[in-house]
């Protein structure tokens, strides 16, 4: 029996919503507060429990619903240049200042209009059980709750569901390329699956070992895993149809 792809075991368990209504994008403000302020303590906690800043008003948001349990697994973001300041950074910018190894001008056709960084990756507890994977906003592991041996050796991450999703979403945007600011290991991670995001300056303290990294477009269409190529159009087409029809609000 042939076993099956990556993309026919995600499309088996879940279901990609961009966070594109008002309900939704409180959704996503919800688990981040719980993962980033009452989990981890990387924010303070706020009294209306939702987790946002001023980046997310030039942002766009994607949700991971997990069909079994019917609930969301984990959220994600991209941040898109700022179109009334086009010298409006990103948050690597600020958090590496002089360890960023990359310059966003005008002369080498560089403008930041052509980027977005992803952002925010928050995977809720339920999907982060295993030992060592609780301290970890993405989860820290490349297997997801719930399933037998065989199927977590086979299954992708939620943080890999999640980077293919929103990875979709900026492809729409018609981005050049993407940034984040990750962990070695998540990078690592991604590389097995054909996702080689570049490491772009020097590893900082920032919740952890974290440094910037970077993909271009060319190189992930170059790259990428034949599982994960089904994977990423799978997902495009569910977002093309996805505001025909109506979304999941647990």
């Amino acid at each position: 029996m042939t076993a099956p792809t990556i993309a026919t075991l995600f499309d088996g368990y879940f279901s990609v919503i961009p966070a594109s209504s008002e309900d939704l994008i409180k959704k996503v403000y919800t688990i981040r507060h719980q993962v980033y302020c009452e989990e981890l303590g990387y924010e303070a906690q706020r009294a209306n429990h939702l987790e946002f800043d001023d980046y997310d008003l030039r942002s766009i948001h994607c949700l991971l619903f997990h069909k079994p349990s019917q609930t969301y697994a984990g959220c994600i973001r991209l941040i898109l240049a700022d179109s009334h300041d086009a010298n409006a950074k990103f948050p690597l910018e600020n958090a590496c200042n002089e360890k960023l190894k990359w310059a966003f001008d005008g002369p080498s056709g560089n403008e930041r209009s052509q980027y977005g960084e992803i952002s925010r990756l928050a995977i809720t507890a339920n999907f982060r059980r295993r030992r060592g994977e609780s301290q970890y906003p993405d989860g820290g592991s490349e297997s997801i709750d719930n399933q037998d041996d065989d199927a977590r050796r086979r299954f992708p991450s939620v943080a890999l569901g999640l980077y293919v999703a929103i990875t979709a979403m900026g492809l729409n945007q018609g981005l050049d390329g993407v940034f984040a600011m990750m962990e070695p290991r998540l990078a690592r991670q991604l590389r097995r699956f054909g996702i080689l995001f570049e490491q772009t300056g020097d590893t900082i303290e920032h919740r952890g070992t974290r440094a910037p990294f970077y993909i271009s477009r060319a190189s992930l269409f170059s790259n990428l895993k034949p599982d994960l190529v089904e994977l990423l159009h799978n997902i495009q087409r569910q977002l093309e149809t996805t505001s025909q029809q109506a979304t999941p609000q647990k």
